[in-house]
């Protein structure tokens, strides 16, 4: 369920319930038109919406500047829930005849609202939060990656290649390495080809808390160095 809260389907109907539940309380608002709805209670979730489709659409192009910009877009987004909550109190909504069901509404709304909002400030932090695989550290005999809480480490040795990679979550980097069976745990990478050259797997920029420019830099540094024997 915390999945679904975090993309963007389960982000649009936190905001959406949110919005719903304060209507019921703030029917005035609705029949005054669209501004006298926007400049409402129930107008600011709706506001927050906006604001959440548009900081994803930032972090979809990569770079950490630009996930870092719109996890922070999302989280001023919560905080219209927030203030439109304590808005329809001061207005009176508690004494509506819908109260309840308005009560009901904007609390399934809010609690997805707040989950992404956990997520978004951690990535604020730590571009890395709540991934399943994390970078650690690129030195000249290992690259150190934890795996759903398990460290495994990529000699440096069998790097045979990397290049830049886009998918629909963001940018990365494609890793090329003589082989899996190198690697204590590989298997539980994201490996996505395997040909003559060795096989492949993807890290991106989530994972590693780089751009991915200077991950494929790094990483190139460090098998140049571990052929050379010290890292430079």
């Amino acid at each position: 369920m915390r999945r679904f809260f975090l993309i963007s389907q389960g982000r649009a109907l936190s905001y959406a319930f949110s919005c719903f539940g304060l209507a019921t309380t703030a029917f005035a608002a609705v029949r005054g038109g669209f501004w006298s709805f926007l400049v409402s209670p129930p107008g600011l979730p709706l506001a927050g919406l906006a604001l959440v489709m548009l900081g994803l659409s930032i972090e979809e192009t990569g770079t950490v500047r630009r996930i870092r910009l719109g996890a922070g877009i999302r989280v001023f987004a919560f905080l219209l829930v927030l203030v439109a909550c304590a808005w329809a109190i001061a207005e009176g909504a508690l004494g509506s005849e819908l109260v309840v069901l308005g009560g009901i509404l904007f609390g399934i709304g809010a609690a997805g609202a707040t989950t992404g909002f956990v997520h978004d400030k951690g990535v604020l932090a730590d571009i890395r939060y709540g991934q399943a695989i994390r970078l650690e550290t690129i030195s000249a005999d290992f690259v150190s990656l934890r795996v759903r809480g398990r460290e495994i480490g990529i000699p440096t040795s069998i790097l045979r290649g990397v290049a830049l990679a886009r998918d629909l979550d963001g940018r990365g980097v494609f890793v090329l390495v003589k082989s899996r069976d190198d690697i204590v745990g590989g298997d539980e990478l994201p490996w996505v080809a395997t040909t003559r050259e060795g096989e492949t797997f993807i890290l991106t920029e989530h994972e590693a808390g780089l751009d991915a420019e200077v991950l494929a830099l790094r990483l190139t540094e460090a098998a140049a160095a571990a052929q050379e024997g010290g890292y430079r």
